[in-house]
C-alpha cells in the first residue's frame, strides 16, 4: 500500500489547524493570538490543496 505524505493528506492538515486553533485560546495576547489563528487559516487552505491533489488523482489527472 503506498503511504501518504503530510503535504497530500488533508486529515493532517485539519488537525494541525484544529490544534492550532486550541492553542491560540490559551493564549492571553492578542498578537501571538491572531498570528496562531492566521497560521491555522494556512493550515486550511493546505488542505484544500490536498483534498484538490487527491480528487485528481482519483480522477486520473494526476
Amino acid at each position: 500500500m503506498k503511504q501518504k505524505k503530510p503535504f497530500s493528506d488533508a486529515k493532517h492538515w485539519r488537525r494541525r489547524a484544529e490544534a492550532t486553533r486550541v492553542k491560540a485560546e490559551s493564549i492571553e495576547g492578542d498578537t501571538s493570538r491572531r498570528r496562531l489563528l492566521k497560521v491555522a487559516k494556512e493550515y486550511d487552505k493546505l488542505a484544500r490543496l490536498a483534498e484538490k491533489r487527491q480528487r485528481k488523482e482519483v480522477d486520473g489527472q494526476f
